[in-house]
Parts: structure tokens; sequence; C-alpha cells
């Protein structure tokens, strides 16, 4: 029996998928979970989600209009959901794709799902020309501190108060930042050691950071306070975030323990381990 063409196309696709990394997080919101992955050839995102009750190889995958970078030092593609809005940084390495305007909100409810009509090459180009939802000025504050990248490395999500906030990080110095009313502040470069990349989460509607050696500090325009009793002494290459905004808890799971084929709430169970 032969394969229709877009069968055939699904099935690849499918199988490259999971092959993918996650990367950074899962989020739980309203019973759904939520991840994204990378190709890891061309650096266009996809979004999977389905009911925390299914595995996570039964997710729907949805292009994105976004990516990541592939230089080194690598930073994880950077995104955040709130309600039906996907916030994305989109840092392609593409010649008309414009870092400064790289932050981009999304309608979850528009995004299609991958299928053989859509090619990697149109959501590339989708990506240049979507609409940002605010100027890039914190890579702009950190290009005119210095035009040496050594360490860069950002993280942003959407707060408790739908404000933006995003950290920053370049030659051991960490900035944070705010977008609300339609205006970025932001507080004093900080003295800070980054070794790989950082992931930011909120709890208790405060802002933390977790460093690649499982280190938590929480994070204010001030200053960025140690939390020793939080210290997971898991490194982010080897476990992912799990983000429950059902049940306002933070937990990590090891990637060899992302088992595809249990529903995911029972993996949680099984393998999560809480942080809050």
């Amino acid at each position: 029996m032969k394969l229709s063409l877009s069968l055939v196309c699904l099935l690849l696709y499918s199988c490259s998928i999971l092959s993918q990394n996650i990367e950074r997080k899962i989020i739980i919101k309203d019973n759904l979970f939520f991840y994204t992955t990378i190709d890891e050839e061309v650096q266009i995102g996809t979004l999977h989600t389905d009911t925390i009750s299914h595995a996570l190889k039964t997710a729907k995958r949805l292009a994105l209009p976004a990516g990541r970078s592939y230089r080194q030092p690598l930073n994880p593609f950077s995104w955040d959901l709130q309600n039906n809005r996907m916030f994305a940084i989109n840092f392609l390495d593409h010649p008309l794709n414009n870092k400064y305007k790289a932050l981009k909100c999304f309608i979850l409810s528009l995004l299609q799902e991958w299928e053989c009509g859509i090619t990697a090459i149109d959501m590339i180009m989708k990506s240049v020309d979507q609409n940002m939802f605010a100027y890039n000025e914190p890579y702009r504050f950190m290009q005119h501190q210095s035009n040496i990248l050594k360490g860069f490395q950002f993280d942003g999500i959407v707060l408790h108060d739908s404000s933006y906030g995003m950290v920053i990080a370049n030659n051991n110095q960490l900035s944070i930042w705010n977008y609300a009313n339609d205006k970025w502040t932001h507080g004093e470069l900080q003295p800070f050691i980054i070794d790989g990349f950082f992931t930011l989460f909120e709890a208790n509607n405060q802002l933390y950071i977790i460093l690649n050696n499982g280190n938590v500090y929480k994070v204010s325009k001030r200053q960025v306070l140690t939390i020793p009793d939080k210290v997971t002494n898991r490194c982010l290459k080897e476990n992912t975030l799990i983000l429950n905004r059902d049940k306002n808890t933070v937990q990590l799971i090891k990637n060899n323990d992302l088992n595809i084929q249990i529903p995911f709430i029972k993996l949680i169970e099984m393998k999560a381990v809480s942080i809050f």
C-alpha cells in the first residue's frame, strides 16, 4: 500500500520532532501542557500541546514564526504564555531578522499545524514580518555597554501583573528589565558570573532565576539574592523546568526521565522534583 505524500511528510516530521530537545520548560495551563522544540538544522520553532492526561508524543505540533540563534554559547529559545498569547524572542540568524525587533507575540489560535504545505522557509520569512510587541531595548543597552559578546545569555517571561520581565547577561554583568505601559525600566548593571544559560520563572508573584548549575536566585531591578534552601544541584542542560500554572508549582524533571509514552500527569507524579 502506498502512503500519500502528505502522510509521508507528517510521519517524517513527527520522527524528527520527537528527537529534538525541549527548550527550557514545560508549562501546564488549563489542564494542557505546552513545550517548544527547535529544528537543529534551520533553528525554527514548534509549539507542542495536548491535555496533561495524554503522553508527550501525542501533542499537536504548531509551527512558530520564531526561533533561536545557532551561535555559541547557545541560548535556548526564550518563550512564555499568557492567556491566549505566546511571547517569544526571535533570535534567528537571518539577514532580514532585526535583533532590535525580536520581541514577538502570537495568538495561539492562529498558529497552524505543521503539514506538507508549510515549510521552514515559510515560517522563517513570516518571523521576519511578524509584528513585535516592544523594541528590544535590553539588547540595545547591552550592545552599548560592550560590542563583545562573552557569556551572552537572556530570557524573558510574562509576569503576574501582565508586564514582561527580561534578564540579559554579558561579560559577567547582569541587567534586569521590565516592560509595562509601553515603557521599559531597568536597574543598574550588577556583577554576576553566568556559567551557561539560565531560565526565569515566577513563584508567589516573585521573579526567580535558575542558573545552569541549579542555583536559584530571587531577582529584582535592585538586586539578585541567593536562595540557599532552593539549591537543586541539577544542571539545567540535563533537566527541564515544569511550571504548573494551574497549581502554582515549580518542578524539575531529568531529561532522561521524559518518557514520551507515559501520560504526562503520571510522569510528573513519578519523576518530577518540586522547587516551589
